[in-house]
């Protein structure tokens, strides 16, 4: 028998973490995030099951009516070239265009050849380019921390209306991340905006808003934490960088993704750098967003 593809049970979850637990070395997040997955609503989890074993998973969530995001594909290393990828992935489209949405989302790292070339193969198409960022817990970065006077809570509502004048949200294509999940608030046809934690901003003399760090809610798990906007002058952002390093002393990871629309990057680059956050690649790309356009059938 070939694979089959089903919604994942709960008996089935002991699978899905002992093949995360191949990825990243052992460090994947999905055990974190895999019973809130396996409960929500607007979400299915769904596995790929070969003679009655799972070898693969995949979410998709709605980030709202016609937007789904597909993250956390995963594939048993010991049960390559089943075709378990392609698999999820035409579930995924099918159900999506039964469900009557626009456009299906996810991300990916460079390196993940394999993922690209699936899903290139089902007509996804790169839309968006980021630069992966990350001060670990012994990474130099950590000594630069230093809360801010200056840096003060914004109000939710005036921080997304500055977002989406931002110049970092341009170079961004409209995407704003949340850890790896990227979320379309400023796309031509849709927009969904995901749930903010904390929105700190430095204020002119005349109290505008003169730049501005915002972190999501976490979806992750409880070890990492994501500074998931943060634009301004190099002077401003090397306070909020500092201030946010400040803000997370016990996380095991601070990441964040800088935009780099059309190989174009953002001041904040320069400051993470600068604070000796971990860049790989020599700051080029390196975290893709792609996208596909669901063809509905009359």
């Amino acid at each position: 028998m070939g694979v089959t593809i089903r919604t994942a049970r709960l008996a089935d979850r002991e699978r899905i973490v002992a093949v995360s637990s191949q990825i990243w070395e052992g460090d994947d997040y999905v055990p974190h995030v895999i019973d809130e997955w396996l409960r929500m609503r607007d979400s299915e989890v769904a596995v790929a099951d070969l003679n009655g074993s799972v070898i693969a998973f995949a979410r998709a969530v709605n980030l709202t009516p016609g937007y789904v995001w597909l993250e956390g594909i995963r594939t048993d290393t010991a049960a390559q070239g089943h075709g378990a990828g392609k698999a999820l992935t035409e579930y995924f489209i099918e159900k999506a265009t039964r469900d009557g949405a626009q456009r299906i989302g996810l991300s990916t790292y460079v390196d993940n050849l394999a993922s690209i070339h699936i899903i290139e193969q089902y007509r996804f198409q790169r839309v968006a380019s980021f630069i992966l960022a990350e001060a670990k817990l012994d990474s130099p970065a950590r000594a630069c921390a230093e809360l801010s006077p200056e840096a003060i809570p914004v109000p939710f509502d005036e921080a997304r209306a500055w977002i989406l004048g931002s110049a970092s949200i341009t170079k961004s294509c409209g995407f704003l991340p949340q850890g790896w999940k990227f979320w379309p608030v400023a796309r031509s046809d849709v927009a969904a905006w995901p749930s903010f934690d904390k929105a700190i901003g430095l204020r002119g003399n005349n109290g505008s808003l003169r730049s501005l760090f915002v972190v999501c809610r976490p979806d992750h798990g409880p070890a990492e934490s994501s500074i998931d906007f943060a634009d301004g002058s190099p002077e401003d952002l090397d306070v909020l960088i500092r201030h946010a390093l400040a803000l997370y002393p016990g996380a095991k990871y601070l990441q964040t993704m800088i935009p780099a629309g059309q190989s174009v990057h953002t001041n904040l680059l320069e400051t993470v750098t600068g604070l000796e956050f971990d860049v790989w690649r020599h700051g080029e790309p390196d975290v893709f967003v792609y996208e596909h356009v669901v063809e509905q059938h009359r």
